[in-house]
């Protein structure tokens, strides 16, 4: 990694450096050309990356020295080329220019590209919100005329509209969507109507753990919901979380689930890079298992690496002595389920 970064300093440090030559040689043909259009390319290399909404768009601008190194380059070797009295070399320079103006081209036309299609995908975004508010208004008009009957109802129209993700979204956020309802359109392909389904209070812990048995593939894309929802099974958990990981703050999506596992528990308290919100998530766990109170106690007595994780300290120590008084005093609970790794 070191090397590769090496040689992009590089790519970037040679044609100032070859410039700054140039001049000091009082060889001035082609030095415009290089310059402009490495310039031209800089710009529109950065513009054309900042076009991207991609939290990884910024990876955009690793190869943009390259490109700069090569306009550079052949931006002063067509610059030279073009003024020669002989026609073959001319035409070499001029057709050196072109590749080189080919460069700064390229980006700008994959800048209006991004940015064209981030404006469909926003117009796109903005016609499902609008769809998915009408259906929830006639969702309400149509429970209101059946009092009584929300689940049934609900399961009807999820049958009606079953392939219409609008209509899914809007049903989703109704809280009596029944299980039955939730198990049959768990089976969809659709990851954003799944991930509603895995968010519904009313989804089973058998629904979950068959979504995760059959959505092997898009694991990493369900493992937050799948994480959080209190009835996800505990060796569903352990095995999540020994997952490679993927989730930016992997350890603080586990660790405020209450269905946690005691030796999951334990191994978030016990890392040696434990992060202070996993610790906050823990202390407020319902599910905290009363006999890792010392574990926690030793893990706040060690020293903390950031000023941010030294404030929260004390408030941490203040819940610690809280649940140690309270609702751990007289007898530990039941311990949050054992499941052996």
């Amino acid at each position: 990694m070191n090397t590769f970064f090496l040689i992009l300093g590089l790519l970037l440090l040679s044609p100032p450096l070859g410039w700054a030559v140039l001049l000091l040689k009082r060889r001035r043909r082609g030095l415009p050309e290089s310059v402009g259009l490495a310039l031209l390319t800089a710009a529109l290399g950065v513009w054309s990356v900042f076009q991207s909404q991609s939290s990884t768009g910024a990876l955009g601008l690793l190869p943009l020295p390259l490109y700069i190194w090569l306009a550079a380059l052949l931006g002063w070797l067509g610059g030279v080329g073009r003024y020669s009295p002989r026609r073959w070399r001319a035409a070499l320079g001029w057709l050196l220019l072109s590749l080189a103006l080919a460069i700064p081209v390229l980006l700008l036309t994959q800048g209006l590209q991004t940015r064209s299609l981030n404006q469909e995908r926003a117009a796109q975004q903005a016609a499902q919100w609008e769809a998915i508010a009408r259906n929830k208004a006639a969702i309400q008009a149509l429970l209101a005329r059946q009092p009584g009957q929300d689940s049934e109802q609900l399961d009807g129209l999820s049958r009606q509209n079953g392939q219409d993700r609008a209509w899914l979204f809007a049903l989703l956020e109704h809280p009596a969507v029944r299980a039955d309802t939730l198990e049959r359109l768990a089976s969809t392909e659709d990851s954003g109507v799944l991930i509603s389904v895995l968010r519904h209070p009313n989804t089973g812990t058998e629904t979950l753990r068959r979504v995760a048995s059959r959505n092997k593939d898009k694991l990493d894309y369900l493992l937050a919901d799948l994480a959080r929802n209190p009835k996800t099974p505990p060796e569903l958990l352990l095995e999540l979380h020994e997952r490679p990981a993927t989730l930016t703050h992997h350890d603080r999506v586990f660790s405020g689930n209450p269905a946690l596992p005691s030796a999951l528990q334990r191994t978030l308290i016990e890392r040696s890079d434990a992060d202070p919100h996993v610790i906050e998530n823990l202390l407020h766990n319902p599910g905290l298992d009363c006999a890792l109170l010392p574990a926690l106690r030793a893990q706040l007595a060690k020293p903390r690496l950031t000023a941010e994780a030294e404030r929260q300290r004390s408030s941490q120590q203040e819940q610690l002595h809280k649940l140690a008084t309270s609702s751990c005093a007289a007898q530990p609970p039941p311990t949050a389920p054992l499941i052996e790794r």
